[in-house]
């Protein structure tokens, strides 16, 4: 199966062309998913409210959520999904002092909003992971909760912190640390606050003695014992009780790149919420939400020094994204943030958020958003579900300097990291719009357009230094012991790497007469192209990384030959970083590097 996407042979239609509202409230941001009632004009007295876990287990359940949206407005309800304060495309709070309160008033709040778009009197939680033990406490303070759905629950908050820690290590073993990590959970820079995790710890579930709401629907995950008990304890509560197995939860939640939403748990889910609501007294004109849509206009959210609106654009306004702008006068060129991978828009840890903030923070605009079948943005119509290293990915970029242009925030600089870096280098090479190119640790400027993606993802290599820190490393062959490491294809890595410096010699050669390899022209026009409109470039990678191992095949040690014929373009090399850009003083070096180009380039009045 190809990465990042699920198999169609459910009802589930993965290829949904209408798209969520943006709503603005409480300093966060939610989308909202009107019930589909075309046919009847009026839907159920009842709205879903979905509650999300944190960090990667946040990330692979994004596009879930965006797929289960739509499927529940087929059969008559309105939904929503949010960020809780300090996630995703959230405010950050000034303070943590509330603990785990911050985020159960958020979910209050997001439930009066639902309310309020889709006026109805009645709600389903559906929490995931740390989501619905946080949908639990919460509905027990909520009034008509009419079912709660727990999607491989965390039963207890002092276990799913433990928890984790250790599956943050095996979704991200090169991950470094960072400087103001403490030991409890974190994604990149983004460190699960002391206050939050210290209530959490006094949270469990699985011995309570009473429901909050009467409707229970229980995804299990396969050969855990603590769900079977959970489910068994629910049983003999005062309940109407549905427990099942999750289906392919492994591959939903093992990686945010390889992530494969599982539709069947969607169509169960979905048609789990459409019997509950169909029980309860009481339908909902549309007429008075239509109205609401009409006049909805979300509100800015205000941060420290900066300025966010959601925004929908492109073909249809499928696309979703955030303009991030300085409370101050604008300077510089607007930067495009291209999303890396499946990961949505906020970014691993939330890397592009806070870079967008610190951008603007020195006066320069910014766009972040969700690549066509990324997250929240549905997939464009003729394309394929792999939409990984495709030219649709282009097309999107296109779209967003688009809307830049007719916002007069021209000229567009456009950078992006790993998959995001390859986008970013080739919609420049395409649109003479964009005047700066900042991609970070592309892992090669030259890929065939019929490459295998899903076998190309698992085998990028890196460069001969980086394996010779590894083989130093003692963390490495404690995986290799724990069968962690795919050896075979490590060696193949290694011995492909090895041939490649054999034979370095004949790179200058390659580079002036680029005449005899595919490779060899294509990197040749591209980078002729970029020079040719002025295109200012700056190429960023981690020391070590396999990126900067290809551009040294390409062009020889850190990439001299680019200078000269290509006109002059810049090569970074961030020290003590790994490939995510995990610390703050990584994220801070492209920061530096995106606000040197930017400032090159003044906005066009």
């Amino acid at each position: 199966m190809n990465a990042g996407f699920a198999s169609s042979q459910m009802s589930v239609s993965t290829q949904q062309t209408s798209v969520d509202h943006p709503v603005t409230f409480a300093n966060t941001v939610g989308l909202y998913k009107p019930a589909d009632v075309s046919l009847s004009g009026e839907g159920a007295d009842t709205a879903v409210l979905f509650v999300s876990s944190w960090g990667f287990e946040e990330l692979c359940a994004r596009k879930f959520w965006r797929l289960l949206a739509g499927d529940l407005a087929t059969r008559g309800l309105s939904s929503m999904r949010f960020d809780y304060p300090g996630t995703g495309d959230a405010i950050d709070p000034v303070d943590y002092d509330k603990g785990l309160d911050l985020w159960l008033d958020s979910i209050r709040a997001a439930a009066a909003k639902l309310r309020e778009l889709s006026q109805v009197r009645q709600l389903i939680l559906i929490g995931h992971g740390l989501g619905a033990l946080l949908a639990w406490k919460a509905a027990e303070s909520m009034d008509n909760v009419v079912g709660l759905a727990l999607a491989a629950p965390a039963l207890s908050g002092r276990h799913w912190l433990r928890e984790f820690v250790a599956l943050s290590r095996v979704a991200n073993p090169d991950a470094l640390q960072h400087r103001a990590q403490a030991s409890g959970p974190a994604m990149g820079e983004q460190v699960f606050p002391d206050s939050l995790a210290a209530s959490l710890r006094t949270i469990a579930i699985s011995s309570s003695t009473s429901v909050p709401a009467r409707n229970i629907f229980l995804l299990k995950q396969e050969n855990r014992p603590a769900d079977e008990q959970f489910a068994t304890h629910l049983a003999a509560l005062d309940t109407e009780l549905r427990s099942v197995v999750f289906p392919d939860y492994n591959n939903f939640v093992r990686d945010v790149l390889f992530s494969v939403p599982s539709l069947k748990a969607i169509e169960m889910l979905s048609g789990w919420a459409a019997d509950v609501a169909a029980k309860q007294s009481g339908k909902t004109a549309m007429p008075q939400q239509e109205a609401l849509l009409q006049s909805l206009s979300s509100q800015p959210l205000t941060g420290d020094g900066f300025q966010e609106r959601p925004v929908r654009f492109g073909d249809y306004k499928r696309l979703y994204g955030i303009v991030c702008e300085p409370l101050g006068q604008r300077q510089g060129a607007t930067v495009i943030v291209s999303p890396t991978g499946y990961e949505r828009m906020s970014g691993w840890g939330r890397i592009s958020a806070q870079m967008c903030r610190d951008l603007a923070r020195q006066g320069i605009a910014s766009l972040r958003f969700d690549g066509a079948n990324v997250a929240d943005s549905p997939p464009a119509e003729g394309a394929p579900e792999q939409i990984l290293y495709h030219a649709s990915q282009l097309t999107d970029v296109m779209a967003a300097v688009d809307f830049l242009e007719a916002e007069n925030q021209l000229p567009v600089v456009v950078t992006g990291r790993c998959s995001g870096a390859w986008v970013a280098f080739k919609s420049a090479v395409k649109d003479p719009r964009i005047k700066g190119c900042v991609p970070v640790n592309l892992y090669d400027l030259y890929i065939p357009a019929d490459v295998d993606v899903n076998l190309f993802l698992r085998s990028t290599r890196q460069s001969l230094s980086g394996y010779g820190s590894k083989f130093m490393s003692g963390a490495l062959w404690k995986r290799v012991l724990r069968g962690e490491v795919r050896v075979v294809s490590g060696l193949s890595n290694l011995f492909k790497a090895l041939v490649g410096k054999a034979f370095s010699f004949l790179t200058p050669l390659s580079v002036k007469y680029p005449y005899f390899s595919e490779r060899a022209r294509s990197l040749s026009r591209d980078f002729s192209k970029l020079a040719g409109n002025d295109t200012k470039v700056t190429l960023i990678y981690s020391e070590g990384d396999a990126g900067f191992g290809m551009l040294e095949r390409n062009f020889c040690r850190r990439g001299r030959l680019l200078r000269g014929p290509y006109g002059t373009p810049k090569i970074v090399a961030i020290p003590k970083a790994d490939h995510n850009l995990t610390t703050a003083e990584a994220r801070e070096a492209w920061t530096l590097e995106l606000k040197t180009l930017a400032f090159q380039l003044q906005p066009k009045h």
